[in-house]
């Protein structure tokens, strides 16, 4: 079995082939292998059958900026901060945006993980994103 550095080489070698052959953008690569990578994680975790939870979430704003010094909370908005989004307790979801051909486009893995928390905060059975590795997740 190849090793996990091996792997990562192959990977690379094969996302730069792709990015050379022109067929599609690199960012595009990168965001269908993170995605790809996310979901092997949460498919080796255990998916109990019973589960059935609806969590409702009253009028949900999301405020998505081009610069960071547009955050609405200090520690985020300081220069060189390595916050990339937050959540607050009143529904909000701060998130970097960026624009391309005039269409807005967010980090999905950052608006999910700022979703997580506004379920979190709604309900206490949902885990804390930020303490996943507490619990073997």
């Amino acid at each position: 079995m190849r090793g996990l550095p091996e792997k990562c080489l192959i990977l690379k070698l094969l996302l730069l082939a792709a990015v050379l052959a022109g067929c599609v953008t690199l960012a595009t690569d990168y965001r269908k292998v993170g995605f790809r990578e996310i979901q092997r994680g949460y498919a080796s975790l255990h998916k109990p059958s019973d589960l059935y939870e609806v969590i409702e979430l009253p009028k949900v704003t999301v405020h998505i900026v081009g610069d960071r010094d547009k955050f609405n909370w200090h520690k985020a908005s300081t220069y060189g901060s390595p916050v990339l989004g937050y959540a607050t307790r009143d529904n909000q979801i701060w998130v970097f945006g960026t624009q391309v051909k005039g269409r807005i486009i967010l980090n999905q893995a950052v608006l999910g993980h700022e979703l997580n928390h506004l379920l979190q905060f709604a309900n206490p059975k949902v885990q804390d994103p930020d303490q996943l590795d507490d619990i073997g997740a």
